[in-house]
């Protein structure tokens, strides 16, 4: 479906109010969440965990493993530019003085995610982000990510751009890290259709 055919929802209430699911409300022993997809924007949370300074690979592993944890039957996937999958790439970048952004400090351990089928290379010239969002649209899915997707956004045409704004507020799970600890927003609402299962109260 278009972004046009996006419902909107008014308010944080009522979307509360439409799944009755917040992060928040997790149950300290989970069940099953199969069919639950999460597209982790794992370039946001490397530099997260990094401190803006190093896209610490460390990073990318405590959140899925927090997410492996929290939500047996999840499934997570991830995109990065391919080069970043190769170690004499990403060298030769940190000789050059590129932004840390591009220069993860385990490029060994993104391969083995690839190997895995967790992690998906894009071609280097392209807009990763836009293979993240495309899928977690298509999916039904929520991206774990800081990012505002700004860029993301300014692709589409104008009259498309309230929809995405909307989508994205509503699909996009926010984060932080408490030293090595995982911490999603306990805030966040699943939005409609991306679960179907029955919680109780208790901790993220």
């Amino acid at each position: 479906p278009g972004l046009g055919t996006q419902r909107r929802s008014r308010s944080p209430r009522g979307r509360a109010a439409a799944t009755g699911l917040r992060v928040g409300d997790l149950a300290a022993a989970p069940a099953p969440r199969e069919g639950l997809l999460f597209v982790v924007d794992a370039a946001n949370v490397a530099m997260r965990h990094g401190r803006k300074v190093r896209f610490s690979c460390s990073g990318v592993a405590l959140c899925l493993d927090y997410l492996e944890r929290r939500f047996p039957g999840v499934r997570v996937v991830m995109f990065l530019p391919e080069y970043m999958l190769d170690a004499k790439k990403v060298a030769a970048k940190r000789r050059a003085g590129v932004r840390a952004a591009e220069v993860p400090d385990d490029a060994e351990y993104l391969r083995g995610l690839e190997s895995a089928g967790r992690l998906f290379p894009t071609p280097a010239q392209d807009y990763d982000d836009s293979y993240q969002i495309e899928y977690a649209r298509r999916r039904g899915g929520v991206i774990v990510s800081n990012d505002l997707f700004r860029g993301a956004v300014d692709k589409v045409p104008m009259h498309q751009r309230g929809a995405m704004v909307d989508w994205l507020r509503r699909h996009v799970l926010s984060f932080t890290f408490v030293g090595d600890e995982f911490a999603p927003n306990p805030d966040f609402v699943f939005p409609v259709g991306a679960v179907s299962i029955q919680t109780r109260p208790g901790a993220i």
